[in-house]
């Protein structure tokens, strides 16, 4: 089991890489990942191509990553 100081400590690093990430893949990532929103519905919010959508958030995974790395996250 995780202990609670490594769980805080994650979420600190989560919400860090979060920042440091751009305000267009921060969205999508909280959109569709943290809220669970469809990929069609948070496409017709924004106004965007649901293939649009797809890419953001591959990229904003993958920036999401390199910001937890440059921090220190190690999975």
């Amino acid at each position: 089991s995780v202990e609670p100081i490594e769980e805080n400590l994650l979420a600190w690093q989560v919400e860090e890489a979060m920042r440091r990430i751009g305000e267009d893949h921060r969205r999508i990532l909280v959109e569709t990942y943290y809220r669970g929103r469809p990929y069609a519905e948070v496409s017709g919010e924004l106004g965007i191509p649901v293939g649009t959508v797809k890419s953001r958030v591959y990229y904003a995974l993958r920036s999401l990553r390199i910001a937890l790395e440059a921090i220190g996250y190690e999975d």
